[in-house]
């Protein structure tokens, strides 16, 4: 008796798993003929074998790291045209290719973000970065206010008292021969100028930012890490997932502090606006007439003037802006003077040419006609992006078939763009592993598609913050290098990254040692001894010496 319940209870149990295994089939073979002809399309691109139902999922299934680096894997094995790949139900087309990457990227059919920044939408809301294509254009013709020339120019002042605060904070470790990771510094700082010039918000203790900047960090690995999870990329799973891991009670925490600031500065607002509407424009303050706009009073007169942008576009643009705005930055200033401290003829170079341009006078602001002449700083700075894109890979979606150099992407296709696979192309950069800031002088630059190099992606969507960042982070190693030298014990085989959150990181920090700066330019420190016979030169011929990277 036991014996044949035993067997029909296994029965019973085979029957539900036959029947699930029949009904996924069917639904498979259902959907394949639904898409056949994107299916057929698909089939023509190069890549890795697909198996049903779970595709190349296989080949993403580790580490984000690990799925940069088969990325980089199928390049090389497919001769950098574009590779297909399958993440469940989801084509992703790997382009690296700089031809290629201009196609995609100025196609007004390929605007729309793809899978990546539908999980970031947890975080951001429908801000510039993440938002679909319509609301994209009537937010960005908004924004772009924020991010012209005369406005940054405006904004010195503000970078230059963060950063004075910066070196201030830095000097309690002076001389020290014990390393200390540069990050919470930086990322300190950055966070309070962008909240200072896009806001005009002073932050201070009682804001509680760390909680703020740490839980940014956390959320934001947990929704990339939610790529390579096929299961959770339907709505109603990802909920369940947001409400059972925690992640939804940590999105309602960071919302505190973005919803504080928007109250405060809408007040301050509104204030303003009445003070100015005053009849007796002498009664007008000062310091009303000379206040500068900033991005969120752009927010704020855009509520008043279209019913259709609401107060949760104010809402999304904000978080981003404090998102995006710090993070990149504090990321690209922390492996800058890492590789400043690991190269020490190169942060020599650096040095001496800002010499050059403001002297020794260390209370001397920068100026914007300064940061124009500081050519090989700049060089310096994208090569440093180049070898550590903050952004590792974004996705575009496309709403038609879309033909590059040697292929077509189908509709319905997600393109994915790795500046950190492009940028480490040999192809493009002979020896990529190697820092070396001439790949970036005019010269050499001017031999490469405009395309090999896409920190801040390209297009109609590309970085709105392109100017600002570079201003910003100009001024901040210009501050630093000229009150402290910076050195470090690691070697560039040392530096390991890891990418499993939004933006690339280092593996343990960044470790260094600052000591009092010598101001003296280091061909007056280091001078070349003539050789035997011949007389000493007067004085240096030229500021810039010559590396021996």
């Amino acid at each position: 008796m036991t014996g044949k319940l035993l067997s029909l209870l296994l029965s019973h149990h085979e029957l539900i798993i036959y029947t699930v295994i029949t009904i996924l089939l069917a639904s498979w073979f259902h959907w394949r003929w639904k898409h056949r002809q994107f299916l057929d399309m698909a089939d023509k691109l190069p890549g890795p074998t697909s198996y049903p139902l779970i595709g190349t999922t296989s080949m993403f299934t580790h580490t984000y790291d690990e799925t940069i680096e088969k990325l980089k894997e199928n390049a090389e094995r497919y001769n950098y045209e574009p590779v297909g790949t399958w993440i469940g139900p989801i084509h992703y087309v790997s382009v690296v290719k700089p031809e290629d990457i201009q196609i995609v990227l100025n196609n007004s059919r390929a605007l729309e973000k793809g899978q990546l920044y539908w999980f970031l939408k947890s975080l951001l809301g429908e801000g510039l970065l993440t938002a679909s294509v319509d609301r994209w254009r009537k937010h960005r013709r908004v924004i772009s206010y924020a991010f012209n020339v005369k406005f940054l120019e405006q904004l010195y002042p503000v970078f230059n008292e963060k950063n004075k605060i910066l070196v201030k904070n830095l000097r309690k470790n002076i001389n020290s021969t014990r390393p200390f990771d540069l990050w919470d510094y930086i990322i300190s700082t950055t966070f309070d100028t962008i909240c200072h010039t896009a806001m005009d918000y002073r932050i201070n203790e009682k804001h509680n930012k760390t909680e703020f900047l740490n839980l940014m960090t956390t959320i934001a690995e947990e929704l990339v890490k939610t790529v390579n999870r096929p299961y959770l990329y339907p709505s109603a799973t990802f909920s369940i997932y947001k409400y059972f891991s925690g992640l939804g009670s940590k999105l309602e925490s960071i919302n505190k502090l973005p919803l504080r600031l928007i109250d405060e500065k809408r007040t301050d607002y509104h204030s303003k606006a009445e003070r100015t509407m005053k009849s007796n424009p002498e009664e007008v303050t000062n310091e009303d007439r000379n206040k500068f706009k900033t991005f969120v009073d752009t927010l704020f007169e855009a509520c008043e003037k279209d019913p259709d942008f609401t107060d949760d576009d104010v809402r999304d643009e904000v978080i981003t802006m404090m998102f995006a705005g710090s993070d990149t930055n504090a990321t690209t200033e922390c492996f800058c003077f890492l590789m400043l401290a690991i190269h020490q003829d190169v942060q020599d170079e650096v040095y001496d040419e800002l010499y050059n341009v403001v002297g020794d006078d260390i209370e001397r602001n920068l100026t914007p006609e300064d940061m124009a002449k500081l050519v090989y700083m700049e060089q310096v700075l994208k090569e440093t992006l180049r070898m550590y894109p903050t952004i590792s890979v974004f996705t575009r979606q496309l709403s038609e078939d879309i033909r590059v150099t040697n292929h077509v992407l189908p509709k319905g296709a997600s393109v994915t763009i790795s500046p950190m696979v492009t940028h480490h192309c040999p192809r493009l950069y002979p020896n990529p592993g190697v820092f070396n800031p001439d790949r970036f002088s005019a010269e050499n630059v001017a031999k490469r598609h405009k395309y090999s190099y896409i920190a801040f992606s390209g297009g109609a969507r590309g970085c709105i913050g392109m100017k600002y960042a570079m201003i910003s982070m100009k001024l901040m190693v210009s501050e630093v290098l000229r009150n402290f030298s910076v050195h470090t014990d690691i070697k560039l085989s040392d530096v390991k990254i890891k990418t499993n959150d939004a933006f690339t990181r280092k593996v343990g920090g960044y470790p260094i040692t600052i000591l009092p700066r010598d101001r003296r330019p280091s061909y007056v420190r280091n001078p070349i001894q003539p050789a035997a016979g011949t007389e000493s030169p007067q004085s240096p011929t030229v500021v810039r010496t010559t590396s021996s990277r």
